[in-house]
């Protein structure tokens, strides 16, 4: 079973809220912080991240 991800966007005051959770793919990883930073809670910030949910290491971050 693959890992999965979570995806996590960042509000205006520098919190992260999950998003949700996509598997380890690197495809389905960058579509999904694309359409993370299109959402309302990330209209200021322009920030969303990828975590691995075992390991809650950063996989990749995204501005926008």
């Amino acid at each position: 079973m693959s890992n999965q991800v979570i995806i996590e966007i960042m509000d205006q005051h520098g919190k992260w809220h999950r998003y949700r959770s996509v598997s380890n793919n690197p495809m389905s990883i960058k579509s999904a912080l694309e359409t993370a930073l299109k959402q309302q809670l990330a209209s200021k910030s322009k920030k969303a991240r990828a975590i691995d949910e075992k390991t809650k290491n950063v996989i990749d971050i995204l501005q926008g």
